[in-house]
């Protein structure tokens, strides 16, 4: 069952043969094959359960209500939004569907430069195949692509560049263009309408509004303990204790080093919280004469990857569409009073393409700030700096190909090109600090890595905490360098597989 703070009227005490801390990709399928495999589960999500009655498309309820600090999360120095789900189903209920196998090339670096065993492109394939048939994951046909994702496959190939559609975990859209608000249709396969609700038919119990603080660790058992906030004014409501021999960190590259952190729990490294990636994104913006009206329809399904490890250094960049919700746009779009009025106006004809880095020199780091929350830093380095740069130079170009009349970059000083020839130049005189350019993120990584050195990881390849027995991080914080990709195949294939492993061994590591 999935249990709302408002069914709640006193201290929760349960116990279970597993605990799952948090609901999304990596918490969800791992309550799914284990409460498959007979296990008593319970998942505490901090987010609410909403279901598609609650999704309206706006992004006035999707942001307040869907997303970490309603869509406002940020680095400490404000340079990088953080876009994050905050709900049951996590970030696979606001994310835009891009559904992509690991590169075999990362796969290939974390055997060789982390020792990780398990995880080749051989040995993840029926877990791919698993997840890919389960959500139905698919690419769209020619005529399904909207304007902003076609000014990619046709700018691209009149370069000469590798662009293609995208898998997307979807059965019967409609096009709505609300993927990161929430799908009104059931249409997108997250996590919340498929592993969710697979595993409380199988017994499973997910309360949701449930904040874990802490984790203690007893010869006998783990107790998960927290705070049940009223699902209305997200007030503290009472509390909860969960007791059981396994708990799963399910929270998120942000929110799982915290909770440990918290817990002074499996940092013998010191490595905790450390090498966070983002995939950083920036955008360029293209005005066309035709209406482009970037919100609506498929948001998300063609990409270039042509850059992606193109120097077989591990690094690079690729492009994305991006669904231009109003709100989204108006924050983003540079310029102040006049100029920010007039790129309004402009509005239905932007065409907004985004540029993802594959960090290689780049990380970040997230602790505890005074409130008990994530403090998250981040520093980008030259090498990948160069490829944001590299990156937004050929996003305007492949605009330009698409027909656009200019270009805009999101420069705090306005940038703008009024034909190919201007972009090198103007580009070489902008500021490219942070702060100086608009900078994202939805696709934090890294900061409870795996690998087989105890001193230098968190987790090992069945993502069990070096240091305590059976505790686990199931999420994209075990992913022991950036993607390349949208994270969330990776994420549901290796905790398919490392849930399979803890059911597999549940005796054992319970007697331990």
């Amino acid at each position: 069952m999935i249990v709302r703070s408002s069914e709640i009227n006193g201290p929760v005490r349960e116990s279970a043969d597993v605990c799952i801390v948090g609901s999304g990709c990596g918490g969800g399928a791992s309550a799914k094959v284990l409460a498959e495999a007979g296990k008593k589960v319970i998942v505490v999500e901090e987010g609410g359960y909403y279901t598609s009655k609650d999704f309206d498309a706006t992004e006035q309820t999707a942001y307040q209500h869907l997303y970490q600090q309603r869509a406002g999360q940020a680095t400490d120095d404000l340079a990088v939004t953080v876009l994050q789900g905050r709900c049951v189903g996590g970030s696979s209920t606001v994310n835009w569907t891009t559904s992509l196998r690991t590169p075999d090339f990362v796969l290939e670096a974390w055997r060789r430069d982390y020792g990780v065993r398990g995880l080749s492109s051989k040995e993840l394939e029926p877990y791919f195949e698993r997840v890919e048939r389960y959500l139905s994951i698919h690419n769209e046909p020619v005529e399904n692509h909207n304007p902003n994702n076609r000014l990619i496959l046709d700018g691209a190939k009149k370069l000469g560049f590798r662009a293609s559609a995208v898998g997307r975990n979807t059965k019967d859209c409609v096009k709505a263009g609300a993927c990161g608000l929430g799908c009104p249709y059931d249409a997108k396969q997250s996590v919340d309408i498929t592993y969710i609700p697979d595993a409380v038919k199988k017994g499973a119990t997910v309360f949701a509004n449930f904040r874990a603080n802490k984790i203690e660790v007893t010869s006998k058992t783990k107790r998960v303990s927290g705070i049940v906030f009223d699902h209305q004014t997200q007030k503290p409501k009472t509390n909860f204790i969960i007791e059981a021999p396994v708990v799963i960190v399910a929270a998120s590259a942000i929110n799982s080093p915290v909770l440990l952190l918290k817990s002074n729990l499996a940092n013998s490294s010191g490595e905790l919280g450390k090498n966070l990636t983002f995939h950083l994104t920036s955008a360029v913006l293209g005005v066309f004469d035709e209406i482009m009206y970037g919100a609506g329809g498929i948001p998300q399904s063609a990409m270039s990857d042509e850059f992606l490890n193109k120097n077989h250094d591990g690094g690079g960049f690729w492009l994305e569409a991006v669904p231009v919700y109003p709100t989204l746009a108006a924050l983003a779009l540079p310029g102040f009073g006049s100029i920010h009025r007039e790129l309004l106006h402009q509005y239905p004809h932007i065409g907004a393409t985004i540029i993802l880095v594959k960090e290689t020199d780049s990380n970040g780091r997230v602790t505890v700030n005074d409130h008990g929350r994530a403090s998250i830093s981040y520093t980008l380095r030259d090498k990948d700096l160069g490829y944001l740069k590299q990156g937004v130079a050929v996003g305007a170009r492949v605009q330009f190909a698409a027909g656009a009349k200019r270009v805009i970059t999101l420069h705090a000083r306005l940038t703008e090109f009024n034909s190919p020839d201007e972009i090198d130049h103007k580009l070489a005189a902008s500021n490219w600090g942070m702060n100086e350019i608009g900078l994202y993120s939805a696709h934090p990584l890294g900061t409870c890595r795996m690998g087989s050195d105890p001193r230098k990881s968190i987790v090992d390849d069945h993502c069990q905490t070096h240091d305590v027995k059976g505790l686990f991080v199931i999420d994209g914080s075990v992913t022991p360098t950036s993607l390349g990709v949208n994270p969330q195949v990776t994420i549901l294939a290796i905790a398919e597989k490392s849930a399979e492993w803890i059911a597999g061994n549940f005796t054992d590591i319970k007697a331990r």
